[in-house]
């Protein structure tokens, strides 16, 4: 895989993306920002029937609107729960939980080394993300620290105060899924 999947000026973008979109994110949320970028849903258990319930559990728990409703990471998208409308008939609602799942299960891929290919990526690019984002070193040590566990975190206390974050990762070249998602949630 190299020292980074993606080029510098790819993660530029997402990077500078990520904190117009979402101010209040801390160096943890941009950790995971490039995780996500780099392997999508690589890390969730794969198991069709959890994650139906999980993504239907987390609509009902929804108390706000998460935006953007697609936010481009080059490879993958975050793609916002906020698609599902209040008031969905329940049926069409169901269709679509399916559908999304089914979608982030397709948008897996199993790489090699992964955990290796992320601290290299993460290391290389680190500098750029210092200076992207003003944070205490303190906080910056406890993301590398992290990384050198290959462990992936929830977004920060902030992050979750402020953007309230409601999304599931996929690929958009799967426009199979993309449209019968976007025709279920209209």
């Amino acid at each position: 895989m190299g020292s980074c999947a993606l080029n510098p000026d790819v993660i530029h973008r997402i990077v500078n993306l990520e904190l117009q979109l979402h101010p209040h994110a801390e160096p943890i949320d941009i950790y995971k920002l490039l995780y996500q970028a780099l392997f999508g849903p690589s890390h969730i258990v794969r198991d069709y029937a959890r994650l139906c319930l999980n993504i239907n559990s987390e609509l009902w728990q929804m108390e706000h609107t998460y935006q953007p409703l697609i936010q481009d990471l080059e490879t993958y998208s975050r793609i916002s729960l906020s698609h599902f409308r209040p008031g969905m008939e329940l049926d069409k609602r169901q269709q679509a939980i399916e559908c999304l799942a089914q979608w982030v299960l397709d948008s897996c891929t199993t790489y090699e080394n992964e955990s290796m290919a992320f601290l290299e990526c993460w290391n290389l690019h680190l500098p750029y993300f210092k200076e992207s984002l003003a944070a205490d070193n303190a906080k910056w040590d406890y993301a590398g620290s992290l990384a050198t566990k290959a462990q992936i975190p929830s977004h920060s206390k902030l992050y979750h105060a402020k953007h309230h974050p409601h999304y599931r990762l996929v690929s958009m070249k799967l426009t199979h899924h993309y449209n019968r998602f976007m025709e279920l949630t209209k």
